[in-house]
């Protein structure tokens, strides 16, 4: 693997003993209920909680406190927003390089698409929502973050009756960028195919992703870099945030056809990119078509493409080489292009930070 995981096997588990019965014996017998806090107590706890993973947080818009904040502990939604206890709502997340915002239009129809498919109407024109990107991206003063908008059915109970919801909520956050490492572009990654997990809304970016999550964590589980997921019919489908796609034996990139999949951002417009590839003679042809777990496994080459990892090789499928092993000539050029699209084509972006 290119980075070793947080957890293996079980994560979550106490690396220690248990605690003996007489322990829990003893707890029980003592209970003590927690504290009824004042508002003042519960906002210095609030200030006070140690959060080490958020020092990456850079700056949150929430349409509940109709503002920017770049504290921490007050980027939090309300418990009651049907997108926290139910999974009700869309999001993206749009990766700003050199203070641009990298596809922020194609990010934003797939926003509107995705919400349409729930009957979820945003609360902001496409205009009013960049300027508020914009604004946060100020706010943050990094040029370089990860930008994810997530709009939400709202506050309103704790039913699945979505019309309880008088108004749905917006948030945005910017968030420090972390690509992988440099080897796992050197290197590639492995991945691994499973059909233990199957996507029930693949053309929504939905909040609800249990899926991905469990994708991800049956990844970490076996010591993959990333799994691949299948669909309903056995076919490739993707990853928990990422695309697939791969250079079959007749030297043509081909990705999944559309309907079991997420149209991936990254992956519509490196499929644009590659057709460059076919005019200089280094690929064959550019395709949409479904693929099985052997078109993989015969493969030249793979690569996974996603808003984070741009274009990542994939060198290994569950601990033996795919193709010779080796990073292959398409995956390197395609991410050339790519980088080449993100930092220099300046009609493919919008500007967010000088």
């Amino acid at each position: 693997m290119y980075a070793l995981p947080l957890t293996r096997g079980m994560p979550g588990r106490h690396p220690l003993p248990f605690p003996h019965p007489a322990v829990y014996l003893a707890l029980m017998s003592e209970p003590t209920p927690p504290p009824v806090l004042d508002d003042e107590q519960a906002i210095a706890r609030l200030r006070s909680r140690p959060r080490p993973w958020a020092e990456d947080y850079l700056a949150m818009y929430s349409s509940w406190l109709e503002g920017i904040t770049t504290s921490p502990w007050l980027m939090s939604l309300p418990l009651d927003d049907h997108m926290v206890h139910r999974g009700d709502g869309v999001f993206e997340a749009v990766k700003c390089v050199a203070g641009r915002l990298y596809q922020w239009e194609a990010h934003l129809a797939r926003l509107w698409r995705s919400a349409a498919a729930i009957a979820l109407r945003p609360p902001l024109s496409r205009q009013e929502l960049t300027r508020v990107a914009v604004a946060v991206v100020r706010a943050g003063g990094h040029p370089d973050c990860l930008v994810r908008i997530f709009l939400s059915r709202g506050p309103g109970g704790f039913t699945t009756n979505p019309y309880e919801c008088p108004t749905p909520g917006l948030y945005l956050i910017a968030t420090r960028l972390h690509p992988p490492p440099p080897q796992a572009y050197t290197q590639g990654v492995e991945v691994g195919i499973t059909s233990e997990v199957i996507f029930p809304l693949p053309g929504v970016k939905s909040c609800n992703y249990l899926p991905n999550v469990l994708l991800k964590r049956l990844a970490v589980d076996r010591g993959w870099d990333f799994a691949i997921g299948l669909d309903p019919d056995g076919n490739l489908a993707e990853g928990s945030t990422e695309n697939i796609a791969l250079v079959d034996r007749g030297g043509r990139l081909v990705a999944p056809a559309p309907g079991h999949i997420l149209e991936g951002i990254t992956l519509t417009r490196c499929l644009a990119l590659a057709r460059r590839l076919v005019d200089q003679g280094l690929l064959q042809g550019v395709e949409r078509r479904v693929l099985s777990v052997e078109d993989l496994r015969t493969a030249r080459e793979a690569m996974l493409l996603g808003t984070t990892l741009d274009v990542l090789p994939v060198t290994r499928l569950e601990g033996r080489p795919l193709g010779d092993g080796q990073v292959g000539p398409v995956a390197r050029a395609l991410g050339r292009l790519l980088e080449q699209d993100i930092r220099h084509n300046p009609q493919a972006s919008t500007p967010a930070l000088d």
